[in-house]
This record gives structure tokens, sequence and C-alpha cells, in this order.
């Protein structure tokens, strides 16, 4: 693979499915945007403040990304004005390269949401050979958003994925999706019970990564509000720009607070 470290020539490529974004200047609030662009973002508590990811990924040990999981990659979220346009992984990829000052990134992520299953058969075999040394698991946005999905079978499924990247050296975070029982679009009667699909998602989640030692990133809360409808594009169940921005603060917020973070050493541990 000819895989491009993030910041190189100011871009970075996702290699899982050929897209190119530019990751220069990671250290604006906007993450690459033009400056001036993100005003409202760098006043949103939700989302990373000028200079936060520095400072809370400084000595961070990590030099080779990897993203894989259930989510769809995302092309072009809804733009929200005053807030940037990459998309969350992307940020965190120009987060750790600012910081360490140049990493290799790769993203496995799919078109389309998939089941776990085909994220253990086909991204964790690249994953694996890419020989990286942090890895972002999306995980459980498929079984949230399809009811005709059974969570039988989901904590097998990530123990599948988390555990051979934890015996290959990575440190792991697993990363769950914003609160769709929030999503404008979703009628009123089936609300409570996506909220708490979503629950056990995300309890079966946070079940693994204790087990496993690593970290999981749930982005907000379960029941709907207008913080957490905010986050949503109008027509679809994909984060908006702001989400993006807000799920890429509690990625590294995530990162930055992991025992040992001030020294640059030690895995990442639950809290």
């Amino acid at each position: 693979m000819d895989l491009i470290p993030a910041g190189q020539q100011g871009r970075v490529r996702r290699e899982g499915n050929a897209i190119e974004n530019d990751t220069a200047h990671a250290a604006g609030t906007g993450h690459g945007d033009a400056p001036g662009t993100a005003v409202e973002e760098a006043a949103d508590p939700h989302c990373l403040r000028p200079g936060e990811a520095r400072a809370l990924l400084a000595g961070a040990p990590w030099r080779r990304l990897v993203v894989l999981g259930d989510l769809a990659v995302e092309r072009a979220a809804e733009p929200v004005e005053g807030y940037g346009t990459r998309p969350w992984y992307d940020r965190v990829a120009a987060a750790l390269d600012e910081a360490a000052e140049g990493i290799a990134y790769l993203n496995l992520l799919g078109r389309r949401t998939g089941r776990l299953a085909q994220v253990r058969s086909g991204q964790l075999p690249a994953a694996l050979a890419f020989r990286g040394d942090l890895a972002l698991v999306c995980c459980g946005t498929a079984y949230t958003q399809d009811e005709t999905f059974g969570l039988y079978g989901l904590t097998a499924e990530l123990v599948r994925i988390v555990a051979p990247l934890r015996d290959a050296g990575h440190d792991v975070v697993l990363v769950g999706s914003p609160p769709l029982a929030a999503w404008p679009g979703l009628p009123a009667d089936r609300r409570e019970r996506a909220a708490e699909r979503q629950r056990r998602v995300s309890d079966q989640a946070r079940a693994v990564a204790l087990r496993h030692g690593t970290l999981y990133v749930d982005p907000g809360p379960r029941r709907p509000d207008a913080a957490a409808a905010a986050v949503w594009s109008r027509d679809r169940p994909r984060p908006n720009s702001r989400g993006h921005a807000a799920l890429a603060a509690a990625v590294v917020r995530a990162l930055g607070t992991r025992p040992g973070a001030e020294a640059g050493r030690g895995p990442v541990r639950p809290p």
C-alpha cells in the first residue's frame, strides 16, 4: 500500500476508500478549514478549543493510526455554519499528527454501514497488516440504526476484532455513535425503542472495553434533547459537521486523559 503519513505535503490518504482530505494546520478550531470559518466551533464546549488538542496529546506515543468499524465513511457531512467540515476521524488523525509531528494513518471504513462480522472479515486483516499502534474501532452503528439487526453476537464479534488488535500491540478505542433517538427525522413512536437499543449496544461495548483494557467513547446522552439533536443531519441519521467536531473532541479528550498521558507512556486504559 502507498501509505501517506498524516501531514506529509498537507495530505492524508484514506487508503481503505481512496478518499483524500487536507490535514494541514490542524491546530485551528476547524482542523484544516479556512481561518475564520469555525467561529461557533471555537466557542462550543462540546468541541475542541484552539490549542486544546496539542496540549492534551503532548507526548502521545502513537505513530500509526488505523480506523475501522461498522460506520459508513462520510464523504461530506451536512454543513453547519461556524463549524469546520472535516469528518471526525480525519480530525483525530490531524490532532495526533500535530502532536507527534508525523503519523501514518489508514482509514478502512466502508462505503456503507455493515455488521461487525463484515468488519472482522473485511477490514481486520488489513488493519493488522498495517502494524499500527492505535486503532479506533467504530462499533454498534448498524445495530443501533437498523431494527432488523439482532444484538445476539455483537459482543462476540467485537471481541474477535479487539483481541487480535490488542495481541498485535495496538491501543484500542471503541467509538460509539451519537444518540439516534435525538435524530429529528426519527418518528416519535420509535425514539424510546432506539434509546433502549443504543443503551444495550453501549453496555456491551463498554463491557468489552473493560475486559480488554481499552477505552470506550460514548458520544452523548441516550435521551433526545436540543443539544443532542443539533449534531444530526436533518435528512438522514448521520452526524452533521457539528456532530463530527463534537465526536472528534470526545475521542481526543479520551486519549488525552489516559493514565500516563503527561509522560507519554502507558497503554490506553479505561478511566
